[in-house]
């Protein structure tokens, strides 16, 4: 999309990606990124902060598009016809296009018009989240690569952003007393601290920097029988919200986007037949997408000793031994092009 020196100038390439265990820090698997999968796939492994991916996405739309940009209003409903569709706001007004795309996420509007209400399942884990200067972390071993701390019932994620400036965290535990799905709820840091107390003190000192810590319920959501009608078609979290558990839900958005950009335009102007078409291009995979998640989510939080003996045990040693197969396991998920998707 012409977007690789803006991304260079606000990501953070990591050189790897490092399972470990959370006390001893045991590396029980690397898998190289870098140099390595630029070269597999012909293109880098950026880590991003949302905040700066928004902003760049938001510059190259204005500057080929003009201000066209809206924020802070809300769909109240949706309504269409054979030659347009209507959306109406919590502001009272109205806007009318040939095509309404409801990027709107896990709480959409749009696809409750289109489906009716959701019925999330709460998955038992909450997850934390903070952001900390590097600065801030001076003697504090953090590497430069993606990290997942594994324990019983629980995981951390730590990871750089913002050209190396900000460390990412996240964290989660097995439990029930949180209810909320909100991403901006903020958590009490004492609860934070007695989650992952007793862990390896890289993590014990990310976490006692986190100044303001963010905390929310985990819901899963099955994949959806279908993405659009007429006019209308979902995208993003609106339609396959995913477990984090893959770091894959702004990456399915995104390639989203190009591959109904490509369907739209080989629709010469059937709206109907392109929307369709980009649903059969892109719900099988976003579904696969999403399994691959849950199942992530469940190897990261493996709690029998037996099971992790034995699961760790030949994680290990095909890292050590067999790197080549283990880099191919992730071929299905990071070899897909989305801009070759077309009707």
């Amino acid at each position: 999309m012409g977007l690789e020196s803006a991304l260079d100038a606000v990501a953070f390439r990591p050189k790897a990606v490092e399972l470990r265990l959370h006390k001893s820090g045991f590396v029980v698997s690397r898998t190289p990124l870098g140099d390595e999968i630029a070269a597999r796939y012909g293109a880098p492994y950026y880590h991003i902060h949302r905040g700066d991916l928004h902003g760049l996405l938001k510059r190259a739309v204005q500057s080929s598009c003009g201000d066209v940009i809206a924020l802070g209003r809300e769909v109240e409903s949706v309504a269409q016809s054979a030659d347009g569709v209507a959306v109406r706001f919590n502001d009272g007004g109205v806007e009318r296009g040939d095509v309404l795309i409801g990027c709107d996420g896990i709480h959409s509007k749009v696809r409750e018009a289109l489906l009716g209400p959701e019925k999330p399942q709460f998955t038992g884990s909450v997850a934390w989240r903070g952001v900390v200067p590097a600065a801030r972390l001076k003697g504090v071993d953090v590497r430069p690569v993606v990290t997942s701390w594994m324990a019983p019932h629980s995981h951390a994620v730590t990871y750089f952003l913002r050209r190396g400036e900000l460390v990412n965290f996240v964290g989660v535990t097995e439990r029930t007393d949180w209810a909320s799905e909100s991403w901006v709820e903020r958590g009490d840091k004492r609860d934070l601290r007695a989650d992952f107390d007793g862990w390896h003190p890289t993590v014990r000192a990310i976490v006692d920097a986190i100044a303001e810590p963010f905390r929310w319920a985990i819901y899963a959501r099955d994949p959806l029988p279908k993405w659009c009608e007429g006019r209308v078609a979902l995208l993003g979290d609106a339609c396959h919200p995913m477990l984090p558990f893959l770091a894959q839900g702004a990456v399915m958005a995104i390639e989203d986007g190009a591959v109904l950009a490509n369907c739209l335009v080989a629709g010469q102007g059937d709206v109907g037949a392109a929307l369709k078409r980009y649903e059969q291009l892109r719900l099988p995979r976003t579904a696969r997408v999403q399994a691959g998640a849950r199942a992530q989510g469940a190897l990261f939080n493996l709690s029998g000793p037996i099971a992790r003996l034995s699961t760790f045990g030949e994680m290990s040693f095909a890292s050590r031994f067999t790197p080549r197969k283990v880099a191919a396991r992730r071929d299905w998920l990071m070899a897909y092009d989305a801009t070759r998707q077309t009707a």
